[in-house]
């Protein structure tokens, strides 16, 4: 039996469309718990609450949560609205302004995510991948061994650097304590 024979959605079915996609997630923000708030407490045992830096962004207000980026997977209702069948090539289906490829289409949900998530593994097994390839691949390995040791020396002044700030964090507590 071929593709032409006998389709395996018809139009007007409701489908699932696996899909995963680079975006942006949010998460609550690990330094407020989502509050948006800190407590400090000064020298004299006065404490006060001031906004969250690290769920801010630019000039807005915090918000709890943080931006983050990655592949996200989804499972996506649709109805089919038309479809293409040709004997050399699997049915395409239409959803609205959709082009659906019939081995992302299921009549679950459930099966549509599991479908997304193993795209979203195979897509991050690639971005793992593209590490251990040069970071310009018009330079030399030396240039990009001496560019990565470059790069690591200047965040580990920067962690040093933020580090120094913690400390006198740590010492301004410490004389309170006393």
């Amino acid at each position: 039996m071929t593709n032409i024979d006998k389709p395996r959605f018809n139009i007007g079915d409701t489908v699932y469309s696996a899909s995963c996609y680079w975006g942006t997630t949010y998460i609550t923000c690990p330094d407020c718990g989502g509050e948006g708030r800190l407590r400090v407490i000064f020298h004299d045992g006065e404490e006060v609450s001031i906004a969250c830096q690290n769920c801010s962004r630019g000039y807005e207000p915090p918000t709890g949560k943080m931006q983050i980026y990655g592949y996200i997977a989804e499972a996506n209702e649709r109805v089919i609205t038309g479809m293409e069948i040709n004997a050399s090539r699997p049915t395409e289906y239409r959803a609205g302004q959709y082009i659906l490829k019939e081995d992302n289409l299921f009549s679950s949900k459930a099966d549509a995510m599991d479908k997304a998530k193993e795209h979203q593994i195979e897509l991050e097994k690639e971005q793992q991948e593209k590490i251990n390839n040069k970071e310009k691949d018009t330079r030399t390995w030396a240039w990009n061994a001496s560019y990565h040791k470059r790069e690591i020396k200047r965040q580990e002044k920067s962690i040093e650097y933020h580090k120094a700030c913690l400390a006198v964090a740590n010492l301004k507590k410490k004389e309170l304590i006393k």
